[in-house]
């Protein structure tokens, strides 16, 4: 590693580009397609898609061609690639305007994030290869490699995230990571011709002989096929791994959503600390896997973050009031923390470790750890779309959490047990805790729960709430309310079924000038009371544009929604990018939390 000491700084700005793509892209896309889940969803898989194929090409690539050269090459194309992405953006979103919502936004993040990714994904095999000479310290080598890329990406994040994108902009943003890129390129050629005219030898960076070669080590079975079908197992734990970070991390993000919504400062803390420990991971596991290269040590790190993640949805309703006294930032930081380090950095010492277990020889290096990493990336990719579009959206967080943890903990279990490692009984007992946290909703005379559920836009949940004061002796009085992440949204006295905020009646007023019969767009369903009110008082013709499904179920089966009014099931700034009908009258009734989205 010290002959080639310059790439770790390579490694430091490519991470860091890296993650500033990631989010520079989910920007992108915010004007015409919204920030939900959906998009997050989209932009976290197809990240992962660019990465295993880059992974995949870098490590047959570090086989074939692992040269200084080549890796530069491939940097200052990924520059090129960076420098056009809000223009290659606007020109696929202005093809996709005609297609539905999840497709279009899939199809811009393929074209938008993957190409500069797979670039970015090439890197690490290669820089694996370069700076391996030693067999005895490639654990050591791969865990350095990408600590280093991935600590660039933790800066990266919380910069672009806190500070270049809110403040500086998209454009600026874009062309200070593809400017970084490039200038690499530059400063590798200047010095390739100061050597020239200094009269040094000159290479290119081609690997010598003895580099090549490297030590052989035996670490598994004599016997082929007993060697053949450890490896194949061995490759699971790297699918297995992929997968349950991938899922931590969403599901971290829908965690913190009922308490502090889903802004993009959400998303970088958590982006931001999954990084970070996914750096001590890799880190802490190329050493550990250098002194002890051995099956039994994986298994119980994978049953141990396993562990981890069946409890994680027991943390936040315990930890975040404590918290509720310090400022926003700081409170999300510090339970993202909590949440994510202890299972990710156990998770990260996985691929490290699982390279030096395969590799016999130097020669390896830069194709196994192309191998883990892709086999870890593309099982990250196929859990991203499942957990984003279908089982969150449809079952909320806690339950997929904690078959997450039982579905990535099983496999070790039964090898640890089989082996008579009786003290895994452990995660037997974390389960059974963790299943019986999760109580059943508990009402009282004075607030009667209705409806609670987790999903896209977080937790959404209706209360009837006694409104008489105690000690009268007459009977309860109550209003209705609808919360979506522990914030008011729709507020009416169940007696009257009118609204209790006055904002409704002001509203109708305002619009009674337009005739009966007038074309009304309504941003954002909520319990629909402006809807109803409109179509009741005024007998306008009505559409109202909702993104959750469940707010649209909950305003007909608790709010008595009008069954004349028209609801699309659509991101708003989708739904008006995309419409061809004319309206008389829009009302922007959005709200995330209590900030109006700003894409809108």
């Amino acid at each position: 590693m010290k002959k080639r000491w310059y790439l770790f700084i390579v490694l430091i700005i490519e991470g860091a580009s890296l993650m500033a793509v990631e989010l520079i892209s989910a920007k992108l896309l915010s004007p015409f397609y919204g920030s939900s889940l959906y998009v997050w969803t989209a932009t976290l898989a197809l990240t992962i898609l660019g990465l295993s194929l880059g992974y995949y090409l870098g490590g047959r690539l570090s086989v074939r061609s692992a040269t200084e050269n080549t890796l530069f090459a491939i940097l200052f194309v990924s520059a090129l690639l960076v420098f056009t992405m809000p223009y290659t953006a606007v020109a696929v979103m202005s093809v996709t305007s005609e297609i539905g919502l999840i497709a279009g936004i899939c199809i811009t993040c393929l074209c938008v994030i993957v190409p500069p990714v797979l670039c970015f994904g090439m890197v690490g095999p290669l820089a694996v290869r370069l700076m391996s000479s030693e067999i005895d310290t490639l654990g050591t080598t791969a865990g350095a490699v990408y600590f280093t890329s991935t600590f660039g990406g933790i800066a990266a994040t919380f910069l672009f995230g806190f500070y270049m994108i809110p403040e500086a902009g998209l454009k600026f943003s874009t062309v200070t990571i593809a400017v970084s890129l490039a200038i690499m390129l530059v400063v590798y050629i200047l010095a390739r011709l100061f050597k020239t005219t200094a009269g040094q030898h000159i290479t290119t960076g081609r690997l010598d002989e003895t580099e090549s070669r490297g030590h052989t080590l035996v670490n598994c079975p004599d016997n082929r096929a007993d060697t053949l079908k450890i490896s194949r197992l061995v490759y699971l734990f790297a699918a297995i791994e992929g997968a349950t970070v991938m899922a931590v991390e969403l599901l971290s993000a829908r965690m913190l959503a009922p308490w502090f919504g889903s802004s993009i400062y959400v998303w970088g803390a958590v982006i931001g600390i999954t990084l970070f420990s996914l750096a001590l991971g890799y880190f802490a596991g190329g050493r550990i896997a250098d002194r002890h290269t051995s099956l039994s040590t994986l298994l119980w790190i994978l049953l141990a973050a396993a562990t981890l993640v069946v409890m994680m949805h027991m943390i936040p309703p315990e930890l975040i009031p404590e918290l509720s006294t310090l400022p926003p930032i700081a409170a999300v930081i510090l339970i993202s923390l909590v949440l994510i380090l202890p299972s990710l950095s156990l998770l990260g010492m996985v691929p490290t470790m699982i390279i030096r277990y395969l590799s016999s020889q130097v020669a390896d290096a830069g194709k196994i750890t192309g191998r883990v990493y892709t086999i870890s990336s593309v099982s990250g990719m196929m859990v991203l779309p499942l957990m984003g579009f279908l089982l969150i959206p449809a079952f909320g967080i806690t339950w997929p959490s904690i078959i997450i943890g039982i579905l990535a903990g099983t496999v070790p279990f039964v090898m640890l047990i089989s082996s008579r490692k009786y003290f895994t009984i452990f995660f037997i007992i974390a389960i059974l805790v963790s299943v019986r946290s999760v109580n059943p909703v508990r009402s009282s005379e004075d607030v009667q729960v209705q409806y609670l559920s987790e999903g896209l836009l977080g937790q959404v949940m209706v209360a009837d709430i006694n409104t008489r004061e105690w000690g009268t002796g007459l009977p309860p009085e109550y209003d209705r309310v609808m919360y979506v992440n522990r914030m008011g949204q729709t507020y009416i006295d169940l007696a009257t079924g009118e609204s209790v905020w006055e904002y409704v009646p002001y509203t109708i007023r305002i619009l009674a000038a337009l005739p009966a019969g007038s074309e009304a767009l309504i941003l954002g369903l909520g319990g629909g009371i402006v809807a109803n009110a409109l179509a009741d008082e005024l007998n306008f013709k009505v559409d109202a544009v909702e993104l959750d499904e469940r707010i649209v179920k909950i305003a007909r089966h608790y709010f008595n929604l009008h069954p004349s009014i028209r609801v699309i099931v659509d991101d708003a700034r989708h739904y008006l990018e995309t419409t061809g009908k004319k309206y008389d009258v829009m009302v922007f009734d959005v709200y995330n939390g209590d900030v109006i989205p700003s894409h809108v």
